[in-house]
């Protein structure tokens, strides 16, 4: 299993270049086929020409999956990546389930291939979120709300924790009812999960993530400053 999951930022500026080309060099090959899933953004076709565009000069050929115009979800099988986008975690997640998209992302990383993705593409992959599928519903006076993910990794993640004011606050809040540890991510920050191990990514001065955890009542916080080593999960 390898993930690189990114907290936030702009692939087209070039914001999270260092991080996109981390996640290419996974795959060994000089030009690999890069799959985008833009799922929870309704499969918005500047979204996937931006990233398009991004990845091609990064030296991949780039497809896109676009389940609602009826692609084959099939086409997992034939990327060397899986990148996925940001929007809506909670839409995306029941139309995988529905598709059988999750199953066949589970198979891609089985295999050895590397997945990653921003924001929604980032939670994703974890067993619990910290979302704001709340605002994409219209749902009143709520910005975050708890996630179940596709639990391939047996951890809390949460996104923007620096470029959106209220997410950390509500991050610790939410983290309450968790157990074990969560990690938030600023905008240009990544976490790689690469089986049991894991390392801080950075594409921008000063992103960093954060260590979130209640112990007895009380809340335990640090900061995680990007390192280039593994480290086990187990001492996250």
């Amino acid at each position: 299993m390898n993930i690189i999951a990114i907290g936030g930022g702009s692939v087209g500026s070039g914001e999270t270049e260092s991080i996109d080309r981390e996640l290419i060099g996974l795959t060994g090959k000089p030009n690999p086929k890069a799959l985008f899933i833009p799922t929870a953004s309704n499969d918005d076709p500047g979204y996937a020409q931006e990233v398009a565009s991004a990845y091609s000069r990064y030296g991949c050929t780039v497809d896109s999956l676009m389940l609602s115009a009826g692609d084959d979800p099939h086409k997992i099988r034939d990327a060397d990546l899986i990148y996925v986008g940001g929007g809506n975690t909670k839409m995306m997640i029941e139309i995988w389930r529905e598709a059988g998209v999750d199953l066949l992302l589970k198979e891609h990383l089985d295999q050895g291939k590397p997945v990653g993705g921003l924001s929604a593409g980032a939670l994703c992959w974890f067993r619990v979120g910290n979302s704001d599928w709340p605002q994409y519903e219209g749902i009143p006076g709520v910005n975050t709300a708890r996630l179940d993910c596709l639990g391939l990794v047996d951890l809390v993640l949460c996104p923007h924790t620096r470029d959106e004011g209220f997410r950390l606050g509500e991050f610790r809040e939410m983290m309450k009812g968790e157990r074990g540890p969560g990690v938030g991510l600023d905008d240009g920050c990544a976490i790689q999960v690469k089986g049991n191990q894991y390392r801080i990514l950075a594409s921008l001065p000063g992103s960093v993530a954060h260590r979130i955890e209640w112990v007895s009542g009380a809340l335990e916080e640090r900061t995680l400053e990007p390192h280039g080593d593994f480290r086990d999960m187990t001492a996250l």
